[in-house]
């Protein structure tokens, strides 16, 4: 069997699912493969390149693996979101106008992605008659029951982890007990997995098979290369997906493999960054001890290597602590709500006042200047403003401890994603109706699933507009947290903004 991964096009990061799964395939007897990465291709290239090299390859399986679906990112480095802060809340009729625009441009890209990327897996279709398409990846498990109906019939979805589902794919097994979706005789027909992978049975990537068959290999050797330690999320953060998309199971893969592929990425091909891909590279007590294992495999090996990944550090030892900075930890990137009462709302998980004590540990035990980046969401379901002078205390603490210049608030705003708790709480209070599209491409539909409403709406927006008008290299973040500190102690500010 001939099997071809295909990366459909979104920004260049390492395509981390696509390796795992040609690497598992591999070692359950199927080595013929080939990676093809669209994220490196011209758009103008696209469909040329991918008939070229089916017609040349000839696969028995066309494996897709579609990444992001939304070109809206609610954060502060996104264009999207100053764009939807200007049209509702900019002073003047002129930057309105222009963000109708802005939004407009954004819209006509949203629907010439989804549309081509659907095009693609057609073409493929077309292309390979007799070959089986399939299809995953996260923005394809997060949307299923809508695009499959815009595929191709035959085309089968892998929705979640694809190493079972895809195996019995390839050897032509029955898929009645995996996680799939399909359309049969113009119906969709789903099946449901009757358990997770085990992730412990993995053994260490062989990257050289990987280089092998993914031509592009070395066009992300001098980046971050996205390597998985784990897999499963056990919290209920109402925004998130991760435990939609991986189960709440933790399932660990082994240290010593995590460790050998690190090895192999360092020695053979000069990559010196490492992202930990996990939800959270530590979450519970559990993975805290799990990841110090691996950082002692990291020190023991001696490899000189820098790393980063989500963490949560209300639960970190002293022990992980010291050796997160002695194996070269390059920046603790985390979500972050300084309030407590808006960490119960979002159901974080955690005791705001233990992070802050956990941080000054960080700080004791030999912190050296790395970035502290805070994944701050402003304007959550029940805040107030007193929750955010809450937040912007709470950040002030963290400056103390760490240096203002080392903190970064990196502000979001909510999106609304389907299957997760902030989905049936807005539908249940009326923000959303019952059976909306969220694959809309309608501009005010698009723009409610970013979460930012009255009252505090025009208050945040008003600030960080400000803020990124006068960044000129300061963190907006920052900046943004400053003035609307501002003006929410300034009554004039205060009493007409809300």
């Amino acid at each position: 069997m001939k099997i071809l991964h295909v990366r459909l096009p979104c920004w260049k990061i390492w395509p981390a699912g696509v390796v795992i799964l040609a690497d598992h395939l591999r070692k359950s007897g199927h080595a013929d493969q080939r990676i093809l990465d669209l994220a490196l291709i011209r758009s103008s290239r696209l469909r040329p390149e991918l008939q070229r090299i089916i017609q040349a390859y000839s696969p028995d399986v066309i494996a897709f693996s579609w990444r992001n679906i939304q070109t809206f990112g609610p954060h502060d480095a996104s264009p999207a979101l100053e764009t939807v802060l200007k049209y509702d809340f900019a002073p003047s009729l002129k930057e309105k106008i222009e963000s109708i625009y802005s939004a407009s441009g954004m819209i006509f890209d949203h629907v010439r992605q989804i549309r081509r990327n659907l095009q693609l897996v057609a073409d493929a279709v077309k292309a390979a008659p007799s070959a089986q398409v399939v299809i995953g990846g996260p923005a394809f498990s997060t949307f299923p029951e809508m695009l499959i109906e815009r595929l191709p019939q035959g085309v089968i979805g892998v929705i979640g982890e694809g190493e079972r589902a895809l195996q019995r794919i390839v050897d032509g097994e029955d898929l009645s007990h995996d996680n799939v979706i399909f359309r049969e005789g113009g119906r969709v027909q789903r099946f449901f997995s009757d358990g997770c992978f085990d992730l412990s049975s993995a053994s260490a990537i062989d990257y050289d098979y990987i280089a092998g068959i993914f031509p592009e290999f070395d066009e992300y050797t001098k980046g971050f290369i996205g390597i998985q330690t784990k897999r499963g999320c056990p919290y209920n953060c109402v925004f998130c997906v991760y435990n939609v998309l991986e189960g709440k199971e933790l399932r660990f893969k082994s240290p010593d493999a995590v460790a050998t592929e690190i090895q192999q990425l360092n020695q053979h091909y000069g990559v010196n960054k490492i992202w930990f891909t996990d939800s959270q590279f530590c979450s519970t007590k559990e993975t805290v001890s799990h990841a110090e294992e691996l950082l002692d495999q990291i020190i023991g090996r001696q490899l000189p290597i820098g790393w980063t990944g989500y963490i949560r550090v209300e639960n970190l030892s002293a022990g992980f602590a010291r050796k997160a900075l002695q194996s070269g930890i390059l920046s603790f990137e985390l979500s972050f709500t300084g309030s407590q009462k808006m960490v119960n709302e979002l159901r974080l998980g955690y005791d705001l006042s233990k992070q802050i004590e956990q941080f000054q540990m960080i700080k004791d035990l030999g912190y050296s200047g790395q970035q502290v980046k805070l994944y701050l969401p402003l304007n959550a379901p029940g805040e107030t403003k007193e929750t955010l002078l809450e937040t912007i205390e709470s950040c002030k603490k963290l400056y103390a401890i760490f240096g203002e210049n080392n903190v970064v608030p990196w502000i979001f705003f909510l999106a609304i994603q389907p299957g997760t708790a902030l989905e049936r709480r807005m539908i249940k209070s009326g923000y959303l109706k019952p059976g909306y599209n969220p694959l809309s491409f309608n501009p005010f539909s698009i723009k409610k699933l970013l979460y930012n409403p009255p009252p505090l709406g025009p208050l945040v927006a008003a600030a960080h507009l400000k803020a990124k008008s006068q960044s000129l290299g300061d963190s907006v973040g920052r900046l943004t947290l400053r003035e609307l500190e501002r003006m929410i102690k300034t009554p004039v500010f205060s009493g007409s903004a809300v």
